[in-house]
C-alpha cells in the first residue's frame, strides 16, 4: 500500500501496513490551539478530480489552508450543525489552491496551475489533450493536459463551484459550467 500527501499536512506521518494514516504526536487539538494542515475542509474536498488514459495523470483540485485546532467544550443543539469542538480557520487570504497533476502510478506531482483561491471546482479531461476548471474568482478555463499550459479563459462573473460537463450538440463538443445561477455553454 502506498499514498503521498499531495498538499501540504502536517498531522501524518505516511500510512500503516493498513493503510491508515500514522499520526504525528502533538497535533491533536490543544487548550491554546495548534495549527495543523490541511484545515478540516481537506486538501481537496466533493470537487472532482479527473484521470486522463491518454496522459495517464490524476488532476486533483487541491486546497492549501490550515487551520488551529482547540480543545474546547462544545454544546450540541438539535439541528445544528456541530463540529465537536473548535476551529479557527486561517484567513483565506493566506490560502491558496492549484490544480495538480498526478502521475496516477507513483503519486508525484509532474505540474502545477496555480490559482489565488483555494480550489472549488471539479475538473474534466477530454480525450482531445485538453482539461477544463474553474476558480472562485469566476474565472474557467481550459489548460493543456500534459503540460498545463493555460490555452482559454473565460470570466463568468461569479465563482465557479461546479463540476464541468461535456456534450454532444448536433455534431459538436460542448462544455457546459455553472457559476451562480448562470449555465455557460461553448461549443469547441
Amino acid at each position: 500500500m502506498a499514498g503521498q500527501a499531495y498538499i501540504k499536512q502536517t498531522w501524518a506521518d505516511g500510512l500503516d501496513a493498513q493503510g491508515l494514516p500514522i499520526v504525528i504526536r502533538g497535533t491533536e487539538p490543544t487548550d491554546n490551539g495548534v495549527l495543523v494542515y490541511p484545515n478540516l475542509s481537506g486538501g481537496t474536498v466533493w470537487f472532482r478530480p479527473s484521470y486522463s488514459p491518454l496522459t495517464k495523470l490524476l488532476y486533483i483540485p487541491a486546497r492549501e489552508v490550515g487551520g488551529i485546532y482547540f480543545k474546547r467544550e462544545a454544546e450540541f443543539k438539535i439541528g445544528t450543525m456541530f463540529g465537536g469542538g473548535g476551529e479557527d480557520e486561517l484567513p483565506l487570504e493566506e490560502g491558496w489552491g492549484a490544480i495538480r497533476a498526478l502521475d496516477a502510478v507513483t503519486g508525484r506531482r509532474k505540474w502545477e496551475f496555480r490559482l489565488n483561491s483555494p480550489a472549488t471546482a471539479g475538473i474534466l479531461s477530454t480525450a482531445g489533450g485538453l482539461f477544463f476548471s474553474g476558480a472562485d474568482e469566476g474565472n474557467f478555463f481550459a489548460l493543456e493536459a500534459t503540460t498545463g499550459k493555460p490555452l482559454w479563459e473565460f470570466q463568468t462573473g461569479s465563482s465557479v463551484h461546479a463540476n464541468p460537463v461535456s456534450f454532444l450538440l448536433d455534431g459538436h463538443q460542448c462544455i457546459a459550467i455553472a457559476a451562480d445561477r448562470v449555465l455557460y455553454v461553448f461549443s469547441l
